[in-house]
């Protein structure tokens, strides 16, 4: 069978080419429906090439996800990892040789044609037994190019949708975790009756590991903890509600602050095996004597606002999820009526403003002094406000929780 290129006829010459581009608008027509996968698009491409250039071997590569992926592959073995780093070097339209491209060579290849997208290489045609002239072979080579930057364009916006569609999904899972963590905080403090609480949290990546809980017993004691689970969004968030369900069941079943701060250690370093750790303050209030006993074990120091003297309240022991047995040290104080125990997480303090400046644990307790006379409320929205004012439109690096509570006469 002759070879069609081979003629002077302009008229046939131009018919060849009206063909051709008949062929690439079906194509386009044919891939931007937008069911189509990336599998199917590549189909597509190896179809038209084999029927209409004849092409007998033929491979096709691009990028996704930072990674190089096949999507066509007739009449080539598999590639090895050596041959494909000859490929990848490969910048323009290039003949095979032996002396560059000796794996190449070996498997028969005649051509590699790199497909670029927005300035960067972002497929590779490898192609072999497609041509019987040269001036065949120069038409096919064009008209492989341009198929291949058809084809990069559909695979790049397919994985923009595909991105768009799991960032729209994230989104919503996103919500209803949110949702979730909030429902998992306490909101409405009107039933402590014994005690003015209040308190907020305000997760930087809107889902976060810092939490607080007000746990009521019917012996006369109330529990107050606030916790830091190290790491943030969604891992941090569960390891949270994790942390919260086992605390509640053990205040329920213990009275001790030293043995349930060692069985939540011991729940927490066989989930996380060492790998993540927590910051907590547990306390219990005993109304009938007054007084607070607790244990810090690695958190900020909450801060005990009486007459006139900030307690740091540091007692207890190293954090939480680290060692699988944990020595822990329990303090006792007694409190007065009117008396503030301010409880935070390191959002707090490590808010930074414009030169970098840390608002720390001073500017706090001056805040806290001068709010002393306020209610649990008012203290931690001045607390905020003056957060706000510090950090001077500075956003958040961590987390924001803070716990007040302020003691009834």
């Amino acid at each position: 069978m002759g070879n069609a290129y081979q003629t002077n006829d302009p008229q046939k010459l131009l018919e060849l080419k009206r063909l051709e581009a008949d062929a690439l608008l079906d194509v386009v027509r044919t891939i931007n429906q937008s069911e189509l996968n990336i599998r199917q698009l590549c189909l597509i491409a190896r179809n038209v090439l084999r029927a209409q250039i004849g092409i007998r071997r033929l491979a096709f590569f691009f990028e996704s996800e930072d990674m190089w992926k096949e999507g066509i592959r007739v009449g080539f073995p598999v590639f090895t990892e050596d041959v494909f780093a000859e490929i990848i070097e490969i910048r323009q339209t290039t003949p095979v040789d032996a002396a560059r491209h000796p794996g190449l060579q070996a498997i028969g290849a005649e051509f590699v044609i790199p497909i670029t997208n927005r300035g960067l290489v972002a497929a590779f045609f490898v192609l072999a037994e497609f041509a019987d002239s040269e001036i065949e072979r120069q038409n096919d080579l064009i008209f492989i190019e341009t198929l291949g930057h058809i084809l990069v364009v559909a695979i790049f916006n397919r994985q923009l949708i595909r991105e768009k569609v799991e960032q729209e999904f994230l989104k919503k899972e996103l919500e209803v975790a949110e949702t979730i963590q909030k429902q998992l905080l306490i909101s409405d403090f009107s039933r402590f009756k014994e005690l003015d609480i209040y308190g907020i949290n305000l997760a930087h990546h809107r889902i976060g590991g810092d939490f607080f809980d007000v746990i009521k017993k019917e012996s006369g004691s109330t529990f107050l903890c606030i916790a830091d689970v190290s790491g943030k969004g969604i891992g941090a968030a569960l390891l949270m509600s994790n942390l919260q369900a086992n605390l509640r069941s053990l205040c329920a079943q213990y009275h001790e602050l030293p043995v349930i701060i060692r069985e939540l250690n011991s729940l927490l370093f066989h989930i996380t095996t060492g790998e993540k750790f927590v910051t907590l303050f547990l306390a219990r209030v005993d109304h009938a004597q007054r007084t607070l006993a607790y244990v810090n074990a690695g958190h900020n120091y909450p801060l005990m606002l009486s007459q006139g003297e900030a307690i740091r309240l540091s007692t207890g022991c190293m954090l939480l999820g680290i060692v699988p047995n944990l020595p822990v040290q329990e303090a006792t104080l007694s409190y007065n009526p009117g008396d503030v125990l301010f409880m935070f997480t390191d959002g707090v303090v490590e808010q930074t403003n414009r030169e970098d400046e840390m608002y720390g644990s001073e500017r706090l307790a001056s805040e806290l002094f001068q709010s002393s006379d306020c209610s649990s409320r008012e203290i931690v929205e001045r607390v905020r406000r003056s957060l706000e004012l510090f950090a001077d439109q500075s956003h958040p690096s961590d987390d924001i929780t803070m716990l007040s509570v302020k003691f009834y006469p």
